[in-house]
């Protein structure tokens, strides 16, 4: 009993400690180590953002050097965030905001992996649906539906949905390999239909950035748990022209559809992506030979997602 206050005084002060030191690190907005003369994006606490040359930190300030106004000092009780922005992310001195989706083509994926606790919202010509979350930084995990069934006054309608886990790392300085699961069901009871799911399996790499990259993928579809004999292969690519608009192409090659010596059907694509820091939109035109007897130009394809 006798050592029961020197217990209370060191709970006591354990207690001190760690809410001190929680409401020190609260407090202070650390940034990641920076080198003097990185290129930094400052995010201040109401939305702004002070992009430039990093000079130096202390305990109430950060100190960078911008093009229009110099040398700059903010104070620490005003910053978000500092992010240090990557090399792909600098062009003639200009700073470009992070590709806000470099994670996807127009339907196909490529091998980088979203970060961590990242979301992301796609719709489809306003009838297609999906959302993805990566509770890890190599894991991505989607499920989508169309809304054609809801409007639709038929009770037999299919309510399609479909489902497609994503796996991705990085190999090496541009190199990325992955595979996902492409998996599309019916809610529809089975007694009233026979179809009982098709989807792909896929294995791809990407070589590129997030700002330029082409990634190749070999995938073999099933139906109803019967796999095809030839695998499915696509080709895509893209290409930031600017800060705000990229180029993007995503290119099939579907086995068994077609006449020709190979026996493979190839369906092109090409499209515009416009992009802000949160947002991508793409107006593209799926394109062939037989596509292009009916709509020269193409199929249009438009789409948006979002970043949370």
């Amino acid at each position: 009993m006798k050592k029961l206050p020197v217990m209370k005084k060191s709970i006591i002060f354990l207690l001190i400690v760690w809410i001190a030191g929680g409401l020190s690190l609260h407090a202070q907005i650390e940034p990641p180590h920076i080198s003097k003369g990185q290129t930094v994006v400052v995010t201040l606490l109401d939305g702004s953002e002070i992009s430039g040359q990093f000079v130096s930190e202390d305990a109430t300030s950060v100190v960078v050097i911008t093009e229009a106004m110099g040398k700059v000092t903010i104070a620490r009780s005003k910053i978000k965030e500092i992010k240090v922005v990557s090399g792909e992310n600098i062009r003639k001195g200009k700073v470009w905001f992070e590709n806000p989706n470099p994670y996807k083509y127009l339907l196909g994926n490529s091998a980088i992996p979203k970060p961590k606790k990242t979301a992301t919202y796609q719709n489809v010509w306003i009838f297609f649906n999906s959302f993805s979350y990566a509770p890890t930084h190599f894991l991505d995990i989607t499920g989508g539906f169309e809304i054609f069934s809801l409007l639709s006054a038929s009770k037999d309608a299919p309510y399609f949905f479909y489902l497609n886990p994503k796996a991705s790392t990085k190999v090496t300085k541009n190199f990325y390999v992955g595979g996902n699961v492409l998996y599309i069901n019916s809610f529809v009871h089975p007694e009233k239909n026979e179809f009982r799911g098709l989807g792909t399996l896929n294995a791809f790499s990407t070589y590129g950035n997030s700002n330029m990259n082409v990634t190749a993928s070999v995938g073999w579809g099933f139906l109803n748990s019967n796999f095809e004999a030839k695998p499915l292969l696509t080709l895509s690519g893209m290409v930031r022209a600017s800060r705000r608009i990229a180029f993007v192409s995503e290119n099939w090659f579907l086995p068994d559809l077609g006449e020709n010596s190979l026996g493979y059907y190839g369906i092109f694509s090409y499209g515009i992506r416009f992009l802000s820091p949160k947002v991508s939109i793409d107006l593209a035109f799926l394109n062939n030979a037989d596509i292009a007897e009916g709509i020269p130009i193409g199929f249009p394809f438009l789409d948006f997602m979002v970043t949370f």
